[in-house]
């Protein structure tokens, strides 16, 4: 069995973009596709409010939020929140037309989801992740330009953004789980970015912890010379006293670097991308702070595999699901 073939056994959510209130209309929604794919961005033209009760918003009150049927506000369903529940349908325009709407401050109260963003009233573009009709997660543009849409590689590649330094925001995080399908250049020129972002933030964590196993594959080993942001990385996660793993085709091995090398030439080192996490006592559900992602990957574990399955073409997941974890550790420590 090859790392493709593991890879077949794991399933997740389909999940898709949503942007609201698009004041920046072709330059964001291409860097949003181009980092998502084609088929997961989808636009909808609104604008974002505090509440239906704020005068500033231009809502009407309560009775204009989308409701249950009876004339109550939809909020106390286990379910998760759906895009009908954060929705207002009485935001009226200059012209005295309704304006479709989101109420942010909704999205902020519903526990189940989570979200991150400045003052509602700064808030010109909205992301939402979604699940069928269910949100999932939402972040400002700006929380995720931050971390990938106004970026590019070198910022990891020579080591400008440091490890202390990266953050996942909501919608990126709550695409843990979801199996994704990301093109490389030529055919995106970003795609690519969110696997550096969530292979940086796996570092993060085990640095971070201190302890523990990382295991990082780099398809050619000398990936690791050439880089120095990945070099650096590298270094410090290992100083740290992280059992440190490095995988990939032996072109020209690291030198004085306090890591195990596995060299090999069959598919499992020349097309995969793993970077896995495991804590010291093995991965497992993390208890003290689960809404925060570093906590949830210090105790439990994190893992990201993808694999290239054509030219410039990866299929992957990344999860901190410890039975997945788990998985993919064992297979990796049994057959590389």
């Amino acid at each position: 069995m090859t790392l493709e073939q593991f890879l077949d056994r794991f399933d997740g959510p389909e999940r898709s973009v949503v942007v609201v209130n698009r004041s920046d209309p072709d330059p964001i929604l291409n860097m949003l596709v181009d980092t998502f794919g084609d088929d997961a961005v989808r636009v909808v033209e609104g604008r974002v409010v505090e509440g239906p009760d704020d005068p500033d918003a231009g809502g009407a009150g309560d009775d204009d939020r989308l409701t249950d049927g009876a004339g109550a506000p939809r909020l106390d369903r286990t379910g998760g929140l759906t895009a009908r529940e954060l929705a207002t349908n009485a935001v009226i325009d200059g012209e005295g037309d309704a304006v479709p709407s989101l109420d942010v401050e909704v999205l902020r109260r519903h526990e189940d989801v989570p979200f991150d963003g400045g003052d509602p009233s700064d808030i010109e573009n909205l992301v939402l992740l979604m699940e069928g009709d269910e949100v999932v997660a939402g972040s400002t543009l700006g929380e995720l330009g931050d971390a990938v849409l106004f970026v590019n590689s070198d910022l990891y590649i020579t080591g400008s953004r440091s490890l202390a330094d990266v953050e996942l925001p909501s919608v990126i995080s709550g695409l843990d789980d979801a199996t994704f399908t990301l093109r490389g250049y030529p055919e995106s020129n970003r795609q690519k970015l969110l696997l550096i972002t969530i292979s940086r933030f796996i570092e993060r964590v085990a640095w971070t912890a201190g302890d523990g196993t990382l295991r990082s594959s780099f398809q050619r080993l000398s990936r690791i010379d050439d880089e120095v942001g990945t070099r650096d990385v590298y270094e410090r996660v290992a100083d740290t006293g992280v059992d440190t793993h490095l995988y990939g085709v032996p072109d020209e091995l690291p030198q004085d670097l306090a890591a195990v090398i596995h060299a090999g030439n069959d598919p499992d080192f020349t097309d995969s991308w793993f970077v896995v996490y495991r804590p010291p006592e093995g991965p497992h559900p993390a208890r003290s702070d689960p809404e925060s992602d570093l906590v949830r990957g210090v105790e439990g574990g994190v893992g990201l595999l993808a694999v290239e399955t054509e030219p410039r073409v990866w299929r992957g997941l990344w999860t901190f699901d410890a039975d997945r974890v788990s998985r993919i550790n064992r297979y990796i420590e049994r057959n590389l």
